[in-house]
Protein backbone atom coordinates (compact mmCIF):
# COMPACT_ATOMS: atom_id res chain seq x y z
CA UNK A 1 0.00 0.00 0.00
CA UNK A 2 1.47 3.52 -1.08
CA UNK A 3 2.06 5.84 2.11
CA UNK A 4 -0.38 8.49 -0.07
CA UNK A 5 -3.39 5.83 -0.10
CA UNK A 6 -2.81 5.19 3.51
CA UNK A 7 -3.32 9.02 4.32
CA UNK A 8 -6.46 9.12 1.98
CA UNK A 9 -8.02 6.15 4.01
CA UNK A 10 -7.14 8.23 7.63
CA UNK A 11 -8.27 11.40 6.29
CA UNK A 12 -11.61 9.61 4.92
CA UNK A 13 -11.83 7.67 8.28
CA UNK A 14 -11.52 11.08 10.51
CA UNK A 15 -14.36 12.39 8.48
CA UNK A 16 -16.60 9.97 8.90
CA UNK A 17 -16.11 9.97 12.12
CA UNK A 18 -16.65 13.51 12.40
CA UNK A 19 -20.09 13.25 10.84
CA UNK A 20 -21.23 10.61 13.51
CA UNK A 21 -20.23 12.79 16.57
CA UNK A 22 -21.87 15.72 14.59
CA UNK A 23 -25.51 13.86 13.91
CA UNK A 24 -27.86 14.48 16.41
CA UNK A 25 -29.22 12.11 19.28
CA UNK A 26 -33.08 12.12 18.64
CA UNK A 27 -33.66 9.66 21.77
CA UNK A 28 -35.06 11.82 25.08
CA UNK A 29 -33.31 12.77 28.00
CA UNK A 30 -36.03 10.42 29.62
CA UNK A 31 -35.03 7.18 27.47
CA UNK A 32 -31.05 7.64 27.96
CA UNK A 33 -31.21 7.70 31.75
CA UNK A 34 -33.74 4.57 31.29
CA UNK A 35 -31.34 3.08 29.34
CA UNK A 36 -28.77 3.91 31.62
CA UNK A 37 -30.57 2.08 34.50
CA UNK A 38 -31.87 -0.87 33.02
CA UNK A 39 -27.71 -1.66 31.20
CA UNK A 40 -26.81 -1.21 35.47
CA UNK A 41 -29.01 -4.05 36.13
CA UNK A 42 -26.70 -6.63 34.11
CA UNK A 43 -24.76 -8.47 36.49
CA UNK A 44 -21.89 -10.61 33.91
CA UNK A 45 -20.05 -13.55 35.29
CA UNK A 46 -16.72 -12.17 34.34
CA UNK A 47 -14.50 -8.76 35.39
CA UNK A 48 -15.49 -7.02 32.63
CA UNK A 49 -18.01 -6.71 29.98
CA UNK A 50 -20.12 -4.62 27.88
CA UNK A 51 -24.09 -4.36 27.80
CA UNK A 52 -24.88 -2.77 24.46
CA UNK A 53 -28.43 -1.22 23.27
CA UNK A 54 -30.17 -0.40 20.41
CA UNK A 55 -33.10 1.89 20.81
CA UNK A 56 -35.65 2.16 17.68
CA UNK A 57 -38.85 4.49 17.57
CA UNK A 58 -42.06 3.16 15.76
CA UNK A 59 -45.26 5.21 15.24
CA UNK A 60 -46.08 5.13 19.24
CA UNK A 61 -42.93 3.26 21.38
CA UNK A 62 -39.40 2.76 21.64
CA UNK A 63 -38.05 -0.39 21.57
CA UNK A 64 -34.94 -0.93 23.31
CA UNK A 65 -33.20 -4.31 22.88
CA UNK A 66 -30.41 -4.76 25.35
CA UNK A 67 -27.55 -7.59 25.27
CA UNK A 68 -24.33 -8.45 26.34
CA UNK A 69 -21.54 -8.58 24.13
CA UNK A 70 -19.75 -11.38 23.13
CA UNK A 71 -15.94 -12.06 24.54
CA UNK A 72 -13.46 -12.48 21.73
CA UNK A 73 -10.18 -14.13 22.27
CA UNK A 74 -7.00 -12.91 20.95
CA UNK A 75 -4.33 -14.63 20.30
CA UNK A 76 -3.62 -18.77 20.46
CA UNK A 77 -5.30 -21.55 19.06
CA UNK A 78 -8.05 -19.78 19.97
CA UNK A 79 -7.42 -16.73 18.16
CA UNK A 80 -10.58 -14.58 16.67
CA UNK A 81 -13.08 -16.86 18.69
CA UNK A 82 -16.20 -15.16 20.14
CA UNK A 83 -18.24 -16.66 23.10
CA UNK A 84 -20.69 -15.11 24.72
CA UNK A 85 -20.34 -13.90 28.89
CA UNK A 86 -22.64 -15.24 31.21
CA UNK A 87 -24.78 -12.81 33.04
CA UNK A 88 -27.59 -12.59 35.71
CA UNK A 89 -30.05 -10.16 35.48
CA UNK A 90 -32.42 -8.23 38.19
CA UNK A 91 -36.01 -8.70 36.45
CA UNK A 92 -37.67 -6.81 39.37
CA UNK A 93 -35.50 -3.38 39.13
CA UNK A 94 -36.41 -3.72 35.16
CA UNK A 95 -40.11 -3.76 36.34
CA UNK A 96 -39.96 -1.52 38.98
CA UNK A 97 -38.85 1.23 36.14
CA UNK A 98 -42.34 0.85 34.48
CA UNK A 99 -45.29 2.93 36.14
CA UNK A 100 -47.62 -0.05 34.52
CA UNK A 101 -46.34 -3.25 32.60
CA UNK A 102 -49.04 -4.30 29.73
CA UNK A 103 -46.92 -7.41 29.63
CA UNK A 104 -44.46 -9.53 30.72
CA UNK A 105 -42.81 -12.44 27.80
CA UNK A 106 -40.22 -14.79 28.50
CA UNK A 107 -39.10 -16.65 25.29
CA UNK A 108 -37.08 -20.27 25.45
CA UNK A 109 -35.79 -21.16 21.69
CA UNK A 110 -33.51 -23.96 20.29
CA UNK A 111 -29.58 -23.77 20.32
CA UNK A 112 -29.56 -23.79 16.46
CA UNK A 113 -32.63 -20.85 16.45
CA UNK A 114 -30.77 -18.85 18.79
CA UNK A 115 -27.76 -18.72 16.93
CA UNK A 116 -29.09 -18.11 13.61
CA UNK A 117 -27.40 -15.51 12.33
CA UNK A 118 -30.35 -12.52 11.39
CA UNK A 119 -31.98 -13.01 14.85
CA UNK A 120 -32.30 -11.02 17.70
CA UNK A 121 -33.87 -13.75 20.27
CA UNK A 122 -35.88 -11.63 22.89
CA UNK A 123 -34.98 -13.63 26.19
CA UNK A 124 -37.27 -11.44 28.00
CA UNK A 125 -39.85 -8.64 27.09
CA UNK A 126 -41.58 -6.09 28.75
CA UNK A 127 -44.11 -3.85 27.58
CA UNK A 128 -45.15 -0.96 29.69
CA UNK A 129 -45.65 2.91 29.98
CA UNK A 130 -43.16 4.95 31.52
CA UNK A 131 -44.20 8.40 33.13
CA UNK A 132 -40.69 10.23 31.23
CA UNK A 133 -42.10 14.08 33.35
CA UNK A 134 -44.72 15.24 30.29
CA UNK A 135 -46.54 12.22 29.32
CA UNK A 136 -46.72 8.58 29.69
CA UNK A 137 -44.64 6.84 26.85
CA UNK A 138 -45.17 3.39 25.75
CA UNK A 139 -41.44 1.48 25.90
CA UNK A 140 -40.50 -2.27 25.33
CA UNK A 141 -37.54 -3.24 26.90
CA UNK A 142 -36.03 -6.40 25.64
CA UNK A 143 -33.25 -8.49 27.19
CA UNK A 144 -31.59 -10.59 24.48
CA UNK A 145 -30.01 -13.77 24.86
CA UNK A 146 -26.90 -13.13 22.85
CA UNK A 147 -25.86 -9.43 20.68
CA UNK A 148 -27.31 -9.06 17.36
CA UNK A 149 -25.08 -10.91 14.77
CA UNK A 150 -24.01 -7.20 13.31
CA UNK A 151 -22.48 -6.26 16.45
CA UNK A 152 -18.81 -6.56 17.04
CA UNK A 153 -17.61 -8.33 20.63
CA UNK A 154 -18.11 -6.45 23.63
CA UNK A 155 -14.67 -7.21 25.55
CA UNK A 156 -10.98 -8.90 24.19
CA UNK A 157 -9.43 -11.52 26.02
CA UNK A 158 -5.80 -10.99 26.20
CA UNK A 159 -3.02 -14.00 25.68
CA UNK A 160 -2.07 -13.29 29.16
CA UNK A 161 -5.71 -13.65 30.31
CA UNK A 162 -6.34 -10.22 30.56
CA UNK A 163 -9.95 -8.95 29.80
CA UNK A 164 -10.70 -5.52 28.07
CA UNK A 165 -12.70 -3.86 26.84
CA UNK A 166 -13.68 -2.57 23.47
Amino acid sequence: MHSHTQIQFLVRRAEELAQRRDKKDIRPGWLTHFVQDVADMFEPETDAARVGFDCRYDTDQWLVLFYLGDAETVGGINDGKRSRIAFDFDLKSLLDQFDIVESLRYQALPEELALEAHRECALIEVTGTLNNGEKPSLITACILSHPPSAVGPGVRILPNGEIEAV
